[in-house]
């Protein structure tokens, strides 16, 4: 497992993976954005809550903000830019007919920040486990 983390760590250090990361980051905000603030109709018999779509959704692009950019501290550089994101998106579902200002759909962005933080820490950390306990 460490070897995984240190390759997806070198990739950073890779131009093209690194452009590459940062434009569909943007291309995926962007098309967020326009989809946040459509009318959304779909059939009845799909049922999706719409706070695990938020935490997913979060998840991944703090994966993809992480793989972009090796910038510390974690909430300064990330975390907080997508915090923002997610403020203004639903700034902007206010004004939007069909659409409505949620503020627990907000804690959901978080939340999927947070997950993902805390899951990356953890691997790092169990990580560092096994490599000092295949040293001894």
């Amino acid at each position: 497992m460490l070897d995984l983390i240190l390759m997806v760590r070198q990739l950073r250090d890779v131009t093209f993976f690194k452009v590459t990361t940062r434009v569909l980051v943007l291309a995926l905000m962007i098309a967020g954005a326009w989809v946040a603030t459509r009318t959304l109709n779909f059939p009845e018999t799909v049922e999706f809550n719409d706070k695990v779509v938020h935490v997913i959704v979060f998840f991944g692009f703090a994966l993809l903000m992480d793989l972009a950019s090796s910038r510390h501290p974690f909430w300064l550089w990330k975390g907080l830019p997508l915090l923002a994101y997610g403020i203004v998106i639903e700034v902007m579902q206010y004004y939007s007919p069909d659409r409505s200002f949620s503020l627990l759909d907000w804690l959901a962005d978080f939340s999927g920040v947070l997950l993902y933080f805390l899951s990356r820490y953890t691997l790092l950390w169990v990580a560092s486990i096994q490599s000092i306990n295949d040293q001894q």
